[in-house]
């Protein structure tokens, strides 16, 4: 049976991760034991994005800060997290449930870099302690340690598994920067120097105040009213899966990213019953290497939609020379026209020259130029 706190923890990485890339019923079997294994208490793997999470609640009838703390955390957590990374090593099967409902081969996510993370419930816990950011492995190298409360802020204010990710890479390298003065500072402080910058070869106190300027302004980029959308609304050819990478490619993106993303699906949605053609709208983010196109239809061409669907994304990935290409066409229900109709393709292959899209492209260039804003710091207001 699962403690309050590894609800909770699932509770938020399913919402900011996504259901579908955040696993909690991580029980497996060995193949040669038959043996009923733990993979970790909790899981995230979106792409590149692979952490592994330990979770330990402290009984209010513990014993002192400083013994719990070394028994559960440094010892037992630890092991867990050791026993979590040696599964992956040895079994290249490893098929845990996520939140979604879907048994994922959890062991394909060996090959990427993983981050380990024990995070602990404790009432009136010890400062000092708390501020205890890492163990250090020689096995498996950096453990973060987080107590819930600074884990539930961090994932609050950041909102997004691209700036979460980003975060937790540059409290490593805080962390390496100066380990004495890391453990003398509180959570607050680190993510108050992320926020005013990402470079981690210095201390500055003043940064502190950077909590007070963040903007915490979500409704720009905030996409959960068309993810709900989309996860009700997909319909999948070939299997339940299939709309997953689409999915992972709008967890990668930044906050601007997202709200670029956002805009133009809006303007693509209202164009959608223009009775003059309207240019597709479209984005390339180079830091992922996907490209996005956003194709408004008039009704009355809706039968069209396949072809301008698949047409507008192969040439857009091509003259993007991205590895990737997310396509959506959006129109009105012909037999309803307060109702819209959205489909969306994926394509993933690598770019390789072609003379006839070039002499097309060339000769009737079919898109509106297009940039992602960018700005010094994308969490001042």
């Amino acid at each position: 049976m699962k403690t309050q706190s590894e609800n909770q923890i699932s509770f938020i990485n399913q919402n900011i991760f996504f259901r579908e890339f955040t696993f909690s019923k991580n029980d497996f079997k060995g193949l040669n034991s038959k043996q009923q294994l733990e993979f970790a208490d909790n899981v995230v793997w979106i792409e590149d994005i692979f952490f592994i999470f330990q979770i330990k609640e402290k009984e209010l009838d513990a014993s002192d800060d400083r013994k719990w703390f070394q028994s559960k955390i440094l010892n037992k957590a630890v092991k867990q997290i050791k026993a979590t990374t040696k599964y992956l090593s040895e079994y290249s099967d490893i098929h845990i449930e996520n939140e979604k409902g879907h048994k994922i081969n959890i062991a394909q996510a060996k090959d990427n870099p993983s981050r380990k993370i024990i995070i602990y419930q404790a009432k009136d816990f010890s400062e000092q302690l708390r501020q205890i950011k890492f163990y250090e492995s020689t096995e498996i190298g950096l453990i973060h340690l987080f107590h819930e409360e600074d884990y539930t802020w961090i994932c609050r204010l950041l909102l997004t598994p691209c700036e979460i990710n980003e975060y937790l890479s540059f409290r490593e390298r805080l962390f390496l920067f100066d380990k004495r003065a890391s453990a003398a500072l509180p959570e607050q402080y680190f993510l108050s120097h992320f926020l005013e910058t990402p470079d981690a070869d210095h201390f500055n106190a003043k940064y502190i105040n950077s909590l007070l300027h963040f903007d915490q302004t979500t409704s720009e980029f905030d996409i959960s009213g068309i993810m709900e959308n989309f996860a009700k609304n997909i319909k999948m050819a070939n299997y339940e899966t299939e709309y997953y990478p689409i999915l992972a490619e709008l967890a990668l993106l930044n906050r601007f990213e997202l709200a670029a993303f956002k805009q133009k699906y809006s303007l693509c949605v209202q164009e959608s019953e223009n009775q003059d053609f309207t240019t597709p709208y479209r984005m390339y983010v180079p830091r992922t290497d996907c490209a996005f196109v956003f194709i408004p239809l008039h009704s009355k061409n809706a039968a069209n939609w396949a072809n301008a669907l698949d047409n507008y994304a192969f040439a857009l990935k091509y003259d993007s020379k991205a590895s990737r290409c997310i396509g959506a066409v959006v129109f009105r229900d012909p037999n309803d026209k307060e109702y819209f109709q959205i489909f969306w393709n994926y394509i993933h292959h690598e770019w390789v020259f072609d003379q006839e899209l070039e002499d097309l492209l060339n000769d009737n260039y079919l898109f509106r130029a297009s940039r992602v804003s960018k700005t010094d710091n994308r969490y001042r207001k």
